[in-house]
């Protein structure tokens, strides 16, 4: 037990930790700058549980008063994009495939103290930790990018921009109009004509409903998702019941969710034809869609994109979320124009301790003459550097 007021950082792999500590990282989630339903206990613990890709993750926590306030998940890598320095990354083997949002959780109410004693962590060669900390999937703006900014500026850390983009949103304060009418003319035309011909053909007016309460229901998205395209081995659809392990990560992924009433599966039927379910995972005042799916029987009539559209309208009219996340990558232009609202994701990669790194992330121009310099000096590794 720690004596009162007193803060720590240390590190915990996922392999040893204990039901309170689960529990007390369960609670940092929904207390965090950027709540991330992917770092939680639910969604990242329970994978190391039945996937191999989780080895070698190692999570970098801060506590303070027994309560954890950061929570910071690592891989160790051995050379940072083509230099001979060693570097830990947010996007390991299982994080960056499976992770849409890479955000550290760092409580709001200790936000400074919390990401100093990480980056004061970082920065001591004792803890084992390399120089070079990429971070990836970052919020380009907002709570957490300010407070890790003014973080690096007290601590002296350079820090890199390496990418930025923008992926589809929904934000519940935008000034735009609502989902459907932020479409552009054609492509609403569309998608009321195409509702009209499904509720035809189904012979029921759509009615989407939160299913997420009901454990059935995972099992019935499962079942759903396979008997389409994803559920085809040899077209690579990567459905969770062919994927080794996914459903038995689902299933604690959802039923942890689930208790905790941050589950939502948004499901489209007309009577009783499930036409296209939606699962939602949420955290804070965020949620995020990871994963959807449809009845193919009715594919002639793209119930994604019905879907998608009345998903949002069921987010602003039904639930109390602030934000939805597609979790779109911007490659996907058509089903990102259904989105009237953009978010900026950067990575980013700081420089914590020794000279080459702080120059090479301070210098991006030299980056391939300091390379050439490291890798031609006998005798000289990225350990001596660091």
């Amino acid at each position: 037990m720690n004596p009162a007021g007193a803060v720590r950082a240390r590190t915990l792999r996922l392999g040893e930790v204990t039901p309170v500590e689960a529990e007390r990282w369960a609670d940092l989630v929904d207390r965090a700058l950027e709540p991330n339903p992917f770092l939680s206990p639910a969604y990242l613990l329970s994978a190391s549980r039945w996937l191999a890709r989780t080895t070698g993750i190692v999570l970098l926590v801060v506590e303070r008063d027994d309560r954890m306030i950061a929570l910071l998940p690592l891989s160790r890598d051995e050379r940072f994009h083509g230099t001979p320095l060693r570097y830990a990354t947010t996007a390991g083997a299982f994080l960056k495939d499976d992770a849409p949002l890479c955000a550290p959780l760092v409580d709001t109410e200790h936000a400074a103290t919390a990401l100093d004693h990480l980056l004061g962590y970082l920065a001591d060669r004792r803890n084992g930790f390399p120089p070079l900390v990429e971070l990836t999937l970052l919020p380009g703006d907002g709570a957490l990018s300010d407070a890790l900014h003014d973080a690096c500026h007290r601590a002296g850390v350079p820090m890199l921009e390496r990418s930025r983009f923008e992926r589809a949103f929904l934000d519940r304060a935008s000034d735009a109009p609502a989902p459907r009418d932020a479409l552009s003319r054609s492509k609403r035309k569309q998608v009321e004509r195409l509702t009209r011909r499904l509720e035809e053909s189904a012979g029921r007016p759509l009615l989407m409903e939160d299913r997420g309460a009901d454990p059935r229901a995972f099992e019935d998205f499962v079942a759903l998702e396979a008997s389409g395209w994803k559920g085809d081995v040899d077209q690579d659809g990567g459905a969770l019941d062919v994927t080794p392990g996914a459903v038995e990560w689902f299933t604690d992924v959802t039923d942890g969710l689930r208790d905790r009433k941050n589950l939502h599966l948004l499901t489209l039927v007309a009577g009783d034809d499930v036409v296209y379910m939606s699962m939602l995972l949420g955290a804070g005042g965020t949620l995020y869609s990871l994963m959807d799916t449809y009845d193919e029987r009715f594919a002639r009539f793209s119930p994604g994109v019905i879907g998608r559209v009345m998903e949002q309208e069921f987010v602003l009219g039904s639930t109390t979320a602030d934000r939805f996340d597609p979790c779109l990558h911007p490659k996907n232009v058509g089903p990102s124009g259904l989105y009237r609202d953009r978010r900026t994701l950067v990575g980013v990669v700081l420089a914590t301790r020794g000279l080459l790194p702080r120059l090479l992330v301070r210098s991006v121009p030299t980056l391939r003459r300091l390379r050439d310099r490291v890798v031609g000096t006998p005798g000289e590794t990225a350990e001596d550097a660091s």
